[in-house]
């Protein structure tokens, strides 16, 4: 029997949500805000905005392949899929996201993946999920301060 649980991290980014997204929208950039992440690129020479890109990239010694599935510059957010290298998960959903705090001109991202994972793993994979998402948001705030 698996579970679902959802790994839900956020960050107050000190910067405008136009340049916060601006950074981020790019399918393809999480190798220029992610610490852990490296050479990202976009299969096929498809836009890194258009939904079913592919993008490849390393990460902790391994390759993993995302599908983008959804994007929206208006709303600021994406949404992904593993398409391979992720471990036990199953069914996995990601969004980035980009909230404007209106009031004091700066950012909230708010970074979420719901998946499917058998019980035996499903510690192990939030803990690996909630280090990824963390370590991308403290980078992407590194990159506004």
């Amino acid at each position: 029997m698996l579970s679902q649980p959802r790994v839900t991290h956020s960050e107050v980014i000190p910067a405008p949500a136009e340049e916060v997204w601006d950074l981020l929208r790019g399918f393809d950039t999480i190798d220029e805000w992610h610490p852990g992440i490296t050479d990202c690129t976009i299969e096929d020479g498809q836009a890194s905005d258009q939904v079913g890109a592919v993008r490849n990239f390393q990460a902790g010694g391994r390759t993993l392949r995302e599908q983008l599935v959804a994007h929206s510059d208006v709303d600021r957010f994406y949404q992904y899929t593993i398409v391979d290298g992720g471990g036990a998960k199953d069914d996995y959903l990601s969004e980035l996201r980009v909230i404007p705090i209106t009031e004091s001109n700066e950012t909230v991202v708010v970074w979420t993946g719901d998946f499917d994972a058998p019980p035996d793993e499903m510690a192990e994979e939030k803990e690996g999920l909630s280090a990824v998402y963390t370590g991308g948001l403290d980078g992407i705030r590194e990159r506004f301060e």
